[in-house]
């Protein structure tokens, strides 16, 4: 369980978000599933940062500062949960790249867009057990 109560509504929001990706996904509407997965992974990591640094952000760009700063103070250490964060911090990006910019905003399908979408929930776990475990 999450440190922060704030922090624990933000991780269910991402849970909810992805399951209404997951649903658009599904009804065909592959645009709005990758902006809504992307915005899960977001929730998802704004709960992460608040719960382990007890600072709230709300604008993606200092979501992303923070979230970096963080990857950045665990990295060096011997422990797998911190190789964790390296994992989570690629694949934030790899999800922004994707699903916001090229398949939301820029409306280009990519093959793999379904399978990105299911790896959302992936995502929030990490992004979960790395809250609960930190500290």
């Amino acid at each position: 369980m999450l440190k922060t109560p704030t922090a624990q509504t933000l991780m269910q929001d991402a849970r909810t978000i992805h399951a209404e990706a997951e649903d658009l996904l599904s009804a065909g509407d592959w645009r709005n599933a990758a902006e809504k997965a992307w915005l899960a992974s977001r929730a998802a990591t704004a709960a992460l940062v608040w719960d382990v640094t007890g600072v709230h952000h709300q604008t993606d760009t200092d979501i992303s500062v923070s979230f970096s700063a963080l990857v950045h103070q665990r990295r060096g250490h011997c422990d797998n949960q911190y190789d964790q964060y390296d994992k989570l911090s690629t694949l934030y990006g790899y999800l922004t790249h994707n699903l916001l910019y090229e398949t939301f905003y820029d409306g280009v399908y990519l093959e793999d867009i379904p399978g990105m979408i299911h790896e959302v929930a992936d995502y929030i776990a990490l992004a979960e057990q790395l809250a609960e475990n930190d500290g």
